[in-house]
């Protein structure tokens, strides 16, 4: 078992935009898969998502929203901007699976 701080404070750094929120703790790939799985939930439920909503809720920078959304085009969602800053998928290309 690794040794692991769950209790490390939040980046203050200039950086962003926002104030990270309390229950983002860390920024490495585990923090990456729970901004990717909660844009998919939102997604799938046939939400539109706002570059807003997502920097407010992950404390992270429009540069991160671009590049998950990229991951997840490339995953096979055809994802469509329904306005200006706001997202939504409008179908899954099966596909596309690179696999």
């Amino acid at each position: 078992m690794t040794d692991a701080r769950f209790d490390a404070s939040a980046s203050t750094s200039p950086a962003y935009a926002y104030p990270r929120p309390p229950h983002v703790l860390s920024e490495g790939i585990g923090f990456r898969l729970v901004r990717l799985i909660w844009l998919t939930a939102r997604f799938a439920r046939r939400e539109s998502v706002t570059i807003a909503d997502y920097r407010h809720r992950f404390g992270v920078s429009v540069r991160s929203f671009y590049r998950d959304i990229t991951v997840l085009r490339r995953a096979g969602m055809y994802i469509d901007s329904a306005s200006t800053g706001s997202y939504r998928m409008v179908c899954f290309l099966a596909e596309a699976d690179h696999a």
